[in-house]
């Protein structure tokens, strides 16, 4: 039997074409490519809890002033949720300082790459995340 014509066209597209980052790549390792708020981080990305949502806890840091100790395992990002156009909102909490929770948005560029934006009464900082693995 001769594969069709839209078959073999259908594996070519599948085959070249890259794909976005699916939910299931966000979970692993992240670093940091800039530091916020004076700390350089990697996170680590995990499913929240059971839930549809990701969170992110600090696997490890460094900085000036920072206190490690502290801030090892503490919650970076919590309750990511995805939306429609492939990005995924949620709050991001420095582990130290008065800052409140800040609403954040993180786009996957790449599967090896995030970028992120969190904001509070228009005070916004942004950054991007690279897979480490």
């Amino acid at each position: 039997m001769r594969p069709s014509l839209l078959g073999v066209m259908m594996t070519f597209v599948t085959t070249m074409v890259p794909m976005s980052a699916s939910a299931t790549s966000l979970k692993g390792f992240w670093r940091m490519d800039d530091p916020l708020e004076g700390m350089q981080a990697v996170l680590e990305i995990y499913q929240c809890r059971g839930q549809s949502t990701f969170c992110a806890k600090i696997a490890a840091v460094v900085g000036p002033n920072i206190d490690r100790h502290s801030m090892l395992n503490s919650e970076l990002l919590r309750d990511f949720a995805p939306q429609q156009d492939g990005s995924y909102k949620g709050k991001l909490k420095m582990p130290s300082g008065r800052l409140p929770a800040l609403n954040t948005v993180v786009e996957p560029r790449t599967e090896d790459s995030l970028s992120f934006k969190a904001c509070f009464l228009g005070q916004c900082r942004s950054g991007t995340l690279s897979r480490l693995y």
